[in-house]
């Protein structure tokens, strides 16, 4: 039996609360506990292991079934007096261009792995993901609504920062690649070029359902 949904409840339930309650002591607990989650994987990361494909495509099972409850939410809530979060044919549009350039630019990466041209990709596509962080504090910085305007533009808000999250999520795992990927499992490295792809993706859907619905 493992203790890893128990923990993994529990972190996800401290920062929510935390959030709600604008409480700061349990926002540090959450970044605490989220640092040691960190931990805790890279040392799996270096282990030699073979972890199997299963438990990855679960999970991201999972992180399907949460974004598409919330694109549901976002359909059923949307009004026709309402605005999207930011125009579609300016930034939103530019983070689809650079999120899919990224994904190629990973696979190229994965093809060309263990060569100087593969570590140049690789560079490559984390400063792509970084541009799309930095687009979308952009976008959240004009953006004239906010999380408490009524309920589309929470969905909204929730659904355009779960993404960001797990591009900064992906760009970590990108950056530990760059720095030590001599001594990450093959296996390993699939898994992050496979999540990496699954929220390029995610974005597109993101794009058609948040800012073109």
């Amino acid at each position: 039996m493992s203790w890893l949904p128990i923990y993994n409840a529990w972190v996800l339930m401290v920062g929510i609360v935390s959030v709600f309650l604008w409480k700061l002591v349990g926002l540090w607990v959450f970044l605490f506990v989220v640092f040691v989650s960190l931990v805790w994987l890279i040392k799996e990361s270096l282990c030699t292991v073979k972890h199997y494909a299963t438990a990855f495509w679960v999970f991201i099972l999972s992180e399907v079934i949460v974004f598409g409850t919330l694109f549901c939410l976002c359909v059923i809530t949307v009004e026709d007096d309402l605005s999207p979060l930011s125009s579609p044919l300016e930034l939103p549009l530019l983070g689809c261009f650079i999120l899919t350039g990224s994904s190629v630019t990973v696979t190229t990466y994965h093809h060309y792995l263990g060569s100087y041209y593969g570590r140049f990709f690789l560079l490559l596509t984390i400063i792509l993901g970084f541009g799309f962080l930095v687009l979308q504090m952009f976008e959240f910085y004009d953006c004239d609504c906010d999380f408490t305007f009524c309920v589309y533009g929470s969905v909204c808000f929730s659904i355009v920062g779960l993404h960001f999250l797990h591009v900064l999520g992906g760009l970590i795992a990108l950056c530990f690649l760059y720095f030590f990927g001599d001594v990450v499992p093959g296996s390993n490295v699939d898994f992050v070029v496979w999540y990496w792809h699954f929220v390029d993706y995610i974005w597109l859907f993101v794009y058609l359902i948040v800012y073109l619905s």
